[in-house]
């Protein structure tokens, strides 16, 4: 698995369900494996996501309470289908638990677990439970397209810019510090959000079916990385893709905390991953449409689709966005 990588094994296992899931109405499947969620007609359009959370992997309970890991575990579902331009409506969760688990840890989970769901406006209607080596939080999203239907990332168009919502690299800022035998600068405590971000992260629930509405024609949550996500936009569309580091929002304290970690702010914060905003391709003339859609959260200018070349920008050079963010296996 290491030689392959994990965007290896998505690409092998898109192929070999591709016969079983091929679109059309004698499946009932409108979009299959390849974007943040699924289609399917089931009547209704019906959009379905799944991810899955492994303690020492994408949570760590030496930083992060089981609370924190129960909402994040609702939260990155939520993104998934926000970048749809859709809504959550019903989650089933699956938890694999060790053992030796106090009750009271699986409580706290849980707690985190219905809050997310309140936040995001969706019910929690079934799933399973089983014994694991480390907890396992397993959740399985359903939900439906907002009213300008599903966007995919494969819609950017020749011209369109590259946006993003939000702020960048506060995650990955806030875990490398909490994992940290110290923090000279107090960095954690001047800029708390950093450690927010991480434990806690904001599904941009609303913005995403706004922004469809107003005029994106492609979109991603950012959660392997701006970069990297970026690019898949780029590849599934068939276009090119420079990014403007100069352009790129950085959070308040990663510049900070990537000159302690002897980082260049700006491509630390387009390659830390984690941070479930939104990227998206908007047309130049509906920029400011999608802006006031999603006001007051910030939208960002931050690179343009055309050509051919997929490379990010900085002040040292040109990295391919491929080498940048966050990836399984490697």
């Amino acid at each position: 698995m290491s030689d392959l990588g994990e965007f290896g094994l998505i690409d092998r296992l898109r192929r070999r369900l591709a016969s079983s899931v091929a679109p059309g109405a004698e499946t009932g499947v409108e979009i299959g494996p390849g974007d943040d969620a699924a289609a399917v007609d089931t009547g209704a359009s019906t959009l379905l996501a799944a991810d899955m959370l492994v303690e020492g992997i994408h949570f760590d309970l030496a930083v992060s309470s089981p609370s924190d890991a129960g909402y994040k575990a609702v939260a990155v579902n939520a993104s998934d289908m926000a970048a749809m331009g859709g809504y959550t409506h019903y989650l089933l969760v699956s938890v694999g638990l060790p053992a030796s688990v106090p009750v009271a840890t699986v409580d706290a989970l849980y707690d985190g677990l219905l809050e997310a769901a309140a936040d995001c406006g969706a019910a929690i209607v079934g799933g399973d439970v089983t014994r694991a080596p480390v907890i396992v939080v397993s959740v399985a999203a359903a939900g439906g397209p907002g009213p300008a239907g599903v966007v995919r990332r494969s819609g950017a168009r020749e011209g369109d810019v590259l946006c993003v919502t939000g702020s960048l690299g506060a995650a990955a800022a806030g875990l490398r510090l909490l994992r940290a035998d110290h923090d000279p600068g107090r960095l954690l405590e001047a800029f708390p959000s950093l450690a927010a971000a991480h434990r806690r992260p904001a599904a941009r629930i609303a913005a995403g079916p706004a922004a469809a509405v107003a005029g994106a024609t492609a979109m991603i949550d950012v959660s392997d990385g701006f970069a990297r996500d970026a690019a898949h936009i780029a590849e599934e569309s068939g276009l090119g893709l420079v990014v403007d580091a100069s352009s790129i929002p950085v959070a308040a304290g990663v510049a900070d905390a990537a000159t302690l970690l002897g980082a260049e702010p700006a491509v630390f914060a387009a390659s830390g991953g984690d941070d479930y905003e939104l990227a998206m391709a908007v047309p130049p003339d509906r920029v400011a449409a999608v802006r006031a859609a999603i006001a007051p959260l910030p939208l960002t200018v931050a690179g343009a689709f055309g050509g051919t070349d997929r490379v990010f920008l900085h002040a040292r050079g040109s990295i391919p966005l491929s080498e940048l963010g966050w990836e399984h296996f490697r």
